[in-house]
């Protein structure tokens, strides 16, 4: 159950949290006014969502979406929730679920509002559209760039700074990985 997406949709109203650590990768909330301190009992539960798998990842937002990973059905599946009510918007199975140690999906997603970048735990990288959910390219950091797989599989999430979209296969066909023009390359 993930009841802290509608924390973190309450506390960060005005101000996209569009990848791991916030907007500027820092943990820091840009946003002014919020709570200096906690009402008894803590703050109304909006909403709570199920269903979305095991995972230790985050979640990113944009817009009026929530973004997140998780193991679901036996695939790491990347998820879109309405930041509103919490339902899901749409579903995309795209890798293998998770090691034999701590099962569940590692890394957050980033987007820039219309596309979605998210690594799996078996090392897929995928890009899909953020209204829809439709794959538009997918890569293999093992097979495509040469990476091995971490013991603990890939936990990293990617980095957007402006177009290109940087992550690290650490492979001997890259141990840097940045893609330029991604949307308009298709990858």
């Amino acid at each position: 159950m993930l009841t802290c997406l509608a924390l973190i949709a309450l506390l960060a109203p005005d101000t996209d949290w569009a990848q791991w650590r916030g907007p500027n990768r820092d943990g820091l909330s840009p946003d002014t006014g919020l709570l200096k301190q906690w009402p008894a009992g803590g703050p109304a539960l909006a909403w709570k969502a199920t269903g979305l798998g095991e995972s230790f990842s985050s979640v990113s937002i944009a817009g009026s979406r929530l973004f997140t990973l998780g193991d679901v059905g036996g695939s790491s599946s990347l998820i879109a929730l309405n930041a509103a009510d919490g339902k899901q918007l749409w579903t995309l199975k795209f890798g293998e679920s998770g090691g034999k140690r701590n099962p569940g999906t590692r890394s957050t997603p980033s987007t820039d509002g219309t596309l979605v970048f998210a690594i799996g735990q078996g090392g897929e990288l995928v890009c899909a559209e953020a209204e829809t959910g439709k794959l538009r390219w997918q890569k293999s950091l093992e097979k495509d760039f040469g990476g091995q797989r971490p013991t603990w599989w890939w936990s990293e999430s990617t980095l957007l700074d402006g177009d290109p979209v940087v992550c690290t296969p650490g492979g001997s066909k890259g141990t840097v990985l940045v893609i330029r023009e991604a949307v308009k390359a298709g990858g």
